[in-house]
């Protein structure tokens, strides 16, 4: 059966029930809104996966798939790299169950989710950075530039150093210093 038909069958009347519109409907492509909440469900047929998108209108719709279940609804339900059936089953459950307040309009709920989603971003964000400055440093390490080696690890909050690069990092002072 066709995305948008499964959807149809199993979500619909549960998105009228709970006040929602359906305001996009193709093969592919399903989305609702209630007030300033919009939830978007996609198929993508080449890679064969379903995406469920959750946020409020105007701001940055946050992807529900199996880690943002886990870490933020404590949840075992899988939305990701799932059979179509199985997905719009599993968004369903997460509806009645986890996602409740969310389906219900509860905007506090809506705003969590979005600060969860910031977080995490902006861990990637810094992670990557991180990432990247050690790996400069290895470079200039490599060199014998220790001038910036201590510049890129610097750049690295100390705390989170490997024990190496904090030696790295004394050594490199001391042969500047002489």
């Amino acid at each position: 059966m066709e995305f948008n038909k499964l959807i149809s069958e199993k979500l619909h009347p549960l998105f009228i029930e709970n006040g929602f519109k359906l305001t996009e409907q193709s093969k592919y492509i399903v989305n609702y809104k209630s007030g300033s909440l919009v939830v978007a469900m996609v198929h993508n047929p080449r890679e064969n996966s379903n995406t469920l998108w959750i946020g409020r209108d105007g701001f940055q719709e946050v992807e529900i798939g199996n880690q943002v279940m886990q870490e933020f609804f404590n949840s075992d339900l899988k939305l990701s790299n799932l059979p179509q059936e199985t997905f719009v089953n599993n968004v369903f459950l997460f509806f009645v169950g986890d996602g409740e307040g969310l389906i219900k309009g509860n905007e506090s709920d809506v705003i969590s989710l979005e600060k969860f989603s910031e977080r995490r971003s902006s861990e990637y964000t810094e992670s990557l950075i991180n990432k990247q400055s050690l790996e400069a440093a290895n470079k200039a390490w490599k060199e014998g530039n220790y001038t910036d080696v201590i510049r890129h690890l610097k750049k690295v909050d100390e705390e989170s150093l490997p024990t190496s690069f904090k030696q790295k990092y004394k050594i490199a002072q001391k042969r500047l210093s002489n």
